[in-house]
């Protein structure tokens, strides 16, 4: 009796969760991406634990992976909302205590192909959006807003008080940083429920290897890997990272990240894909390395704005690495750009000193990234949001982000938009 209590309580020394959200368009790639954790499944040392909420009849399992499906746990949990924090959360109290670990990875496979028109029909219906139509649908479902993880973001933007009001909302980014408040919660919830904090927080999504998503985690996160670009459907090559870590489970957790993001990469070089991809691993413990020299690039743009922005203009014209929507923008390139643009020798300096933290193998905050395709080949390895002035107006929820309280981008997002 004794005997079975101690190998109950003995803890793995990992426990790589893979949360996915695949009730929607992405429910093929989801069963291949289940058939390439078989390839490898749980160890002794390595739990792969997965939750998959699958298009159809099928609802949601839980899965405690193992090699060819030999013999492995799966749990039936009947239809769900992946796109609720609360089953997120219930899912990794679920592992804490069936899977417990050393460390703990949590990977977030989400909307990449977007929601289903009809979701979003249905979860405007149930919040009683102000004047919705079908043909509001059309539009919601071509824009960004078709992105967000969360289906309380979805529900806050249907909440607005007019079609127009919703409709900037989708086009200023609102989504991005109502989604990052979202995570926050659940990341807090994850570090009570585990006791620690997640040692990588993967997100197999896409465009979340970004500035504000960062610092918004790193109270709750030692790394995280992630991409700039969005994802191609196939996603993560999931054979090739479990193999990696399940042959070495006492790799150090750097160099586990390191050798996601150059896995990711590699599995799309070598099937030919032509089109950009990106991944990014980033160590939060050296993130102000990089907040400080933009504060310091803040203050120097701001005084002088009235000049400033039309070198920002063609800073970010001559930019190649931009996404969703021309709101995120990649910092290195950004800052290339502008360095070559300005005429001021102070904002010339400081744009420098973001770009010298953001060099290929520097080791600082972007500790490993990797890329491909023409559009990407200038990237650092993070972006930030930088609508265009008059274009695109500043997200009027951008301000509760904690990187935009905490710091000085804001006020010169404001002195772009408004000087």
């Amino acid at each position: 009796m004794k005997e079975k209590r101690k190998q109950k309580e003995a803890k793995a020394k990992w426990t790589f969760m893979v949360y996915m959200a695949g009730d929607n368009s992405l429910s093929s790639a989801g069963d291949k991406d289940l058939k390439e954790m078989r390839k490898v499944g749980s160890t002794a040392d390595v739990n792969v634990v997965a939750e998959f909420d699958n298009a159809g009849k099928r609802g949601t399992k839980r899965y405690h992976v193992q090699r060819k499906g030999v013999k492995e746990r799966v749990v039936s949990l009947g239809e769900t909302d992946s796109g609720d924090p609360k089953v997120l959360i219930d899912f990794i109290g679920w592992v804490a205590k069936t899977y417990p670990a050393e460390r703990y990875a949590l990977v977030l496979w989400n909307h990449g192909g977007g929601w289903e028109p009809s979701e979003m029909d249905r979860i405007a219906r149930s919040v009683k959006a102000v004047n919705y139509s079908g043909r509001e649908n059309i539009e919601r479902r071509a824009s960004s807003m078709s992105r967000v993880f969360f289906r309380t973001t979805l529900e806050k933007i249907y909440r607005l008080p007019s079609v127009a009001a919703r409709a900037i909302c989708c086009d200023d980014g609102s989504g991005h940083s109502l989604d990052t408040v979202e995570l926050d919660e659940v990341l807090a919830q994850a570090v009570k429920l585990l006791k620690q904090p997640l040692d990588i927080l993967g997100m197999d999504a896409c465009l979340m290897s970004d500035l504000e998503v960062a610092y918004q985690s790193r109270p709750y996160v030692k790394y995280v890997v992630a991409s700039e670009e969005s994802e191609p459907n196939e996603g993560w090559p999931y054979d090739a990272v479990l193999r990696k870590l399940v042959s070495n489970p006492d790799l150090p957790t750097a160099d586990l990240a390191t050798r996601i993001v150059n896995a990711y990469v590699d599995s799309y070089t070598k099937r030919g894909y032509t089109g950009p991809v990106t991944q990014s691993a980033l160590d939060l413990s050296k993130i102000d390395e990089l907040t400080k020299p933009l504060d310091k690039l803040s203050e120097a743009l701001i005084p002088r704005m009235a000049t400033a922005k039309r070198e920002i203009d063609d800073a970010l014209y001559s930019t190649k690495a931009k996404f969703y929507d021309n709101t995120l923008w990649d910092v290195a390139n950004v800052c290339e750009e502008l360095a070559s643009k300005t005429k001021d020798d102070v904002i010339r300096l400081s744009a420098n000193e973001v770009r010298a933290e953001l060099q290929p193998n520097s080791k600082k905050f972007v500790i490993a990234e990797a890329h491909n395709g023409e559009k990407v080949e200038r990237c650092g390895g993070i972006t930030i949001y930088l609508p265009p002035r008059i274009l695109i107006p500043i997200s009027r929820y951008y301000g509760d982000l904690a990187y935009a309280r905490d710091h000085r981008w804001l006020a010169m997002l404001q002195a772009y938009n408004t000087t």
